[in-house]
């Protein structure tokens, strides 16, 4: 993929135009995206049974998970739900970190006087998020669906089905279902804890990698290790925060395919309330060590993968990009614009 993102760029040079900016952004942050998810797939899988409290998982932990779904499914079990969550975290990761990158532009364009720096990357980063959030929720509830989906399970908790059978066959078949049962609605069930969450936790990733860089020698900064070291801590601190609605956000998705009715049409903090009264404050936190371990190399790769493609495809650093600032002449017409590092 990354071979082929250049190849692009290349092409467009021999062919005489500019790929512009916010397309190479746009790519840098597909292919960090992609390598991110793929790297972390089992424990993304592990972790959603842990958080959506499947029977056959409950006390099972880190290592019984493991075995249990390599004695059900597999190998191939461990990436159960993946190409759900690759055809959302490339589109998501693409829009993400162009959207970062575009609105920390229009801030400082907007406000001039504003200073760059770590509060700046919170605001661009938590707004970025968002957008993000809402352009791929669909394809987030898909995969969730899918990854809680085990094979051979007897009890799917649906009135039409049997023993082993399989709610949803793929993709394409989870999306139509979804939408003939409950509509564009059904679509977007649990997007609110999922705002209330990416909106800190994409903030505080950025602010908190950007924070870090601050305090690595300028020699240095290029280099792979204070990046991944960097991006580990951004992502560790910026989970933590925000798992328990991450944790809500999960049971409201799989309500269909649970037998418990816990979170069944009610709004983000009633259920968050009703899971400490019946389950327990612990289970807010649920799959959160495991979360440990997929975030830090996801977070680290994801933000390693993005710099060097930002480098790869000839992106300007942050501190090179051009902010066009409008310039009116004495006579208050529009005089050329000014090129502002």
């Amino acid at each position: 993929m990354t071979q082929a993102a250049v190849g692009v760029m290349e092409e467009a040079e021999r062919g005489g135009w500019a790929v512009p900016l916010a397309v190479r952004e746009l790519i840098a942050g597909g292919v960090a995206g992609g390598v991110a998810k793929c790297a972390v797939a089992p424990l993304e899988r592990v972790k959603i049974l842990l958080q959506t409290r499947r029977a056959e998982f409950r006390g099972s932990g880190l290592v019984g998970s493991f075995r249990t779904i390599y004695r059900t499914e597999g190998p191939l079990g461990f990436y159960r739900g993946n190409g759900a969550s690759v055809a959302r975290i490339v589109p998501y990761a693409a829009l993400h970190y162009m959207a970062y990158e575009e609105y920390r532009r229009w801030i400082i364009l907007g406000f001039p006087n504003v200073q760059q720096g770590p509060v700046l990357d919170l605001v661009a980063g938590s707004i970025a998020g968002g957008t993000a959030v809402v352009s791929t929720y669909p394809l987030d509830l898909v995969r969730t669906k899918l990854a809680y989906q085990v094979k051979g399970a007897v009890n799917l908790s649906l009135r039409e089905s049997k023993p082993s059978e399989q709610v949803y066959k793929g993709i394409l078949h989870c999306l139509k279902t979804i939408y003939r049962q409950n509509g564009l609605k059904g679509l977007y069930r649990g997007m609110a804890p999922s705002l209330y969450g990416i909106f800190p936790y994409s903030g505080l990733k950025f602010y908190f990698y950007e924070k870090m860089k601050t305090h690595v020698p300028e020699e240095h900064r290029k280099d792979i290790i204070p990046k991944l070291a960097c991006g580990s801590v951004a992502g560790l601190l910026g989970q933590t925060i925000t798992y328990p609605l991450d944790v809500v956000r999960r049971q409201m998705q799989v309500q269909a395919l649970s037998s418990s009715n816990l979170v069944k049409g009610k709004e983000t903090f009633r259920s968050l309330a009703m899971i400490v009264k019946h389950q327990g404050w612990k289970q807010l936190f649920s799959g959160l060590s495991i979360n440990y371990l997929k975030v830090v190399p996801s977070a680290a790769l994801g933000f390693t993968v993005y710099d060097s493609m930002r480098d790869w495809l000839n992106v300007p650093s942050r501190e090179q990009a051009p902010v066009v600032v409008p310039v009116l002449s004495e006579d208050g017409s529009d005089a050329a614009p000014v090129h502002s590092s």
